[in-house]
């Protein structure tokens, strides 16, 4: 019969009874009760009782990419000391991360380019399993299914020795980047005329007005110069590429 016990964590109760392994070795299984006692440990003998009508053995070699998440999230993530926010955002990661076909795959045949073309489908978008063709995900949603992949499968390394090496650790998160021409021609306004130099003495003669003292300068008169002077540059770079730095002329109430 096996052995099992309850213990109090916050304000919910868990309850732990040990299982053989592959091995043959006895190893612990944690699970989250209720807030009851009494309703953790009635939880506790039916898990027992089922695993001895079933003689559950916890075998890698048939155990899948989702069932491992399974795993992790009753023995580890319910009851780690995560807030309740973040757990709630893993198990719904692992809710989508189910719907996709790497998580009915074996995890003993797992490796990392399905590992890093899951990803990548996250980061830079494409056709689906369900056959839609969606966008990429934000950064920092991809970071959920990161932190959720990597921890299920260091879980699996150890303590559970289910497989004896963690293909995550050799993905690489790769992100879409924007590309942008400081220099391009396209979508500028043929109107747009580069502030006058009339202008710029009278901008900054109005905000030296404003300065507090004569020790101290206005950050504002200061910007003033900094960005003029650094436009008439960028306008000589232009000039020699054949093309011209546009400005817009600002109004201020002089």
């Amino acid at each position: 019969m096996a052995k099992g016990s309850v213990r109090k964590k916050g304000k919910k109760w868990y309850y732990r009874f040990y299982v053989e392994d592959a091995s043959g070795n006895l190893v612990q299984k944690e699970c989250v009760g209720t807030e009851s006692k009494s309703e953790t440990e009635k939880l506790l003998r039916q898990a027992m009782d089922d695993y001895e009508k079933k003689k559950f053995v916890a075998k890698a070699e048939n155990l899948t990419v989702g069932q491992l998440l399974d795993v992790w999230a009753e023995e580890e993530l319910k009851t780690g000391t995560l807030s309740n926010g973040t757990v709630e955002n893993y198990l719904g990661t692992i809710r989508n991360i189910k719907k996709h076909p790497l998580a009915e795959r074996k995890l003993k045949n797992v490796t990392s380019e399905h590992l890093q073309s899951f990803f990548d489908l996250l980061s830079f978008g494409g056709v689906h399993p369900d056959g839609k063709e969606r966008k990429g995900y934000s950064k920092d949603y991809i970071h959920s299914f990161s932190a959720v992949m990597q921890q299920s499968f260091r879980f699996a390394v150890f303590p559970k020795q289910y497989i004896t090496f963690n293909p995550m650790q050799y993905i690489k998160l790769r992100y879409q980047t924007d590309e942008v021409d400081l220099f391009s021609d396209e979508d500028m306004d043929g109107n747009v005329q580069p502030i006058s130099r009339e202008d710029y003495e009278r901008l900054l003669a109005y905000l030296q007005k404003k300065e507090p003292s004569r020790n101290t300068s206005n950050p504002d008169s200061l910007l003033c110069r900094a960005s003029y002077w650094r436009s008439l540059r960028f306008g000589m770079a232009g000039r020699k590429s054949g093309r011209t730095m546009p400005y817009h002329k600002t109004q201020h109430p002089i």
